[in-house]
Parts: C-alpha cells; sequence; structure tokens
C-alpha cells in the first residue's frame, strides 16, 4: 500500500508541472503563474499565481521582491459599501495541505513604479519570502491575458484599496487612497 501512495505521489507531482522553489511546502503550478502585459506609458501592473502549500502547517506569503520595481505590493479585492476595492494586506495565507490562489479579480501581486513596459511573451524574474524564513525565485512569463480563462483584463491604475481583510493580516493603516498611474 506504502508503495502505491509513493508512486501515486510521484506521478502527481511530476505531471502538476511545477516551478523550481527553494520552499519544498510550497509549489507553484507553472501554467498558472503569470503577469499582466502593459500599455505604454502604464507604470503598474498584477501578476498571478498559485501557491499549493503540502505541509501540516499555514505558511504566509509576506513580501515579493522583483528587478522590474521597487514596489511591489500583496492585495485583495474587497466589497466595501457596494464598491470592489483593491487593498493592500501583510500577507497571503497558503493553509496547510491546500492552496491559495492569485488571480484577477481576487488575491494578487501589484507592481508599482515599473521600470519599463511589460510585454507579452517576455519572462520577468521575482522573489517570493514566506513567514517560515525561505524564499522562492520563480520566472514568470508575461501575457496580454490570463493563458487559462481568456481577457480578465483589469486596470488597476484607479481602483482603491484599504488595510482590511478578515482572511489576511491587516496592514498598519486603515486609510483608503487612489493609486494614480505615478503611483
Amino acid at each position: 500500500m506504502n508503495k502505491l501512495l509513493v508512486l501515486t505521489s510521484t506521478v502527481s507531482l511530476f505531471l502538476l508541472c511545477t516551478i523550481s522553489a527553494a520552499n519544498d511546502s510550497i509549489m507553484i503550478p507553472a501554467e498558472s503563474a503569470w503577469a499582466r502585459a502593459t500599455p505604454p506609458g502604464s507604470s503598474t501592473t498584477a501578476i498571478y499565481l498559485t501557491l499549493m502549500n503540502h505541509s501540516g502547517s499555514d505558511i504566509g506569503l509576506t513580501a515579493v521582491n522583483a528587478d522590474i520595481s521597487d514596489r511591489l505590493e500583496l492585495h485583495t479585492h474587497v466589497n466595501k459599501e457596494g464598491m470592489m476595492k483593491m487593498q493592500q494586506v501583510t500577507s497571503i495565507i497558503i493553509p496547510a495541505g491546500s492552496q491559495a490562489e492569485l488571480r484577477p479579480h481576487g488575491d494578487h501581486i501589484m507592481v508599482f513604479n515599473l521600470k519599463k513596459q511589460l510585454k507579452p511573451d517576455e519572462e520577468i524574474s521575482v522573489e517570493l519570502t514566506f513567514d517560515d524564513g525561505n524564499t522562492t525565485t520563480v520566472t514568470i512569463p508575461v501575457h496580454k491575458e490570463s493563458p487559462m480563462s481568456g481577457d480578465d483584463s483589469m486596470d488597476h491604475s484607479e481602483m482603491q484599496h484599504d488595510g482590511k481583510h478578515k482572511h489576511m493580516k491587516n496592514k498598519d493603516t486603515d486609510d483608503v487612497h487612489q493609486h494614480d498611474k505615478t503611483s
């Protein structure tokens, strides 16, 4: 029975086609990772991916760094008084034995002050930092639209965000402000 379980697990992991990660507990299906291409003059974009936690403990994604910008933030969308708003959070929890899906109109990585336009078929390198002290560097392809579900395009440059979300650790501020294209 143990041989069957090991074989099944091995085959499942092979078929998953994951991005290599330094953190053995977190796996990222390669087909889930992408960054939105930017039109000329745009200084913001978003990064999406699925984080799978194969450990027995919750793990939080707490920081993101990339050479394309000096300002990357973890964000979510919330309905506040009937209006969808983006808000920054200090971590995104990947539950033990489960996953966190960073996707359009949900949790995502927001990138401000881009140093260059991101074009389809390029790749960017992103370092993810987790609350267990591990870091993982992933190479993420740039696409005009979601490679999984068609065009989910959304301009994040004018969305509002604040610092509250019931499923995530809160930012220290509750201030609501708008990002403009120069943020």
